[in-house]
């Protein structure tokens, strides 16, 4: 039996997640050829967990063969079209996020919706970095759902696609960005400051203030300050500066553009 066999049964037999992704790691270190048929065949197994398998193992594939996308695209979306199983349903949607193509949309969209936390955590990632800019109507309403969803994960994942890798702007995404600016995890607090912040909504600046004070500011609420360029967050940021308890090139860059000093000179 070959080796790259004996890691496919062994994952497939494994419980301990850690231990199973290790195996894929050494699956796809394989020959790419054998491994794309390997990860076909697993996609049209008679059990989910063949399915879920083959899903994952492409997408990682993916990130080293990159030519494999056409297949890969293929495979996916024949396999996921039909599919029942939730955890398969999730590791082909997000083994389609890692495939970048925004084909896949049309059927990921409608498991926005899905029951399974697990299935929607792949469409937010999914959604996020396979939709071409400006975003479709019905994506950017996907995202501003996803955002508000129970998971704490997908609401990090559609904030993120919202507010930092779209574009789009508008009442509605703002005020999708400006709900998460009190959510319970920091990272989505300071996505959606940041997607606040690029868009130069003042209503940013009272949660921008509150972030910076705050005993650990993440970076990106400091890009969020830079973003902004609004000096009411200079005295805060001063603060910053000061006790020298936060990355001190991206409290320069906030304090610059806050105070306009980051303006070209321009002779008369």
């Amino acid at each position: 039996m070959r080796a790259v066999d004996i890691r496919v049964d062994a994952a497939l037999a494994t419980i301990d997640e850690d231990c199973r992704w290790e195996l894929i790691g050494g699956i796809v270190g394989e020959c790419p050829d054998d491994v794309l048929e390997i990860s076909r065949r697993l996609l049209r197994g008679e059990t989910a967990g063949e399915r879920t398998l083959g899903a994952d193992v492409i997408g990682r594939l993916i990130g080293t063969d990159p030519g494999a996308r056409p297949v890969a695209l293929t495979a996916l979306l024949d396999a996921l079209s039909p599919e029942t199983d939730t955890c398969a349903q999730a590791s082909m949607v997000a083994a389609l996020g890692h495939v970048g193509s925004s084909e896949a949309l049309d059927l990921i969209l409608p498991l926005a919706g899905h029951s399974d936390p697990g299935v929607r955590l792949a469409v937010a990632f999914a959604v996020a970095t396979l939709s071409p800019q400006p975003l479709s109507r019905d994506v950017r309403f996907a995202l501003i759902k996803l955002s508000g969803d129970t998971e704490p994960e997908v609401r990090d994942w559609a904030t993120f696609g919202l507010g930092t890798l779209s574009t789009d702007d508008g009442p509605d995404v703002r005020a999708a960005l400006l709900a998460r600016t009190g959510d319970s995890q920091h990272t989505t607090r300071a996505e959606a400051l940041f997607g606040l912040a690029v868009r130069r909504d003042p209503r940013a600046v009272p949660h921008l203030i509150r972030a910076l004070e705050s005993p650990a500011v993440n970076p990106l609420e400091l890009d969020a300050a830079a973003e902004a360029r609004d000096p009411r967050l200079l005295p805060a940021l001063w603060a910053l500066q000061r006790a020298g308890l936060a990355d001190a090139v991206r409290v320069r860059r906030a304090i610059d553009r806050c105070s306009g000093s980051d303006r070209p000179f321009l002779q008369a």
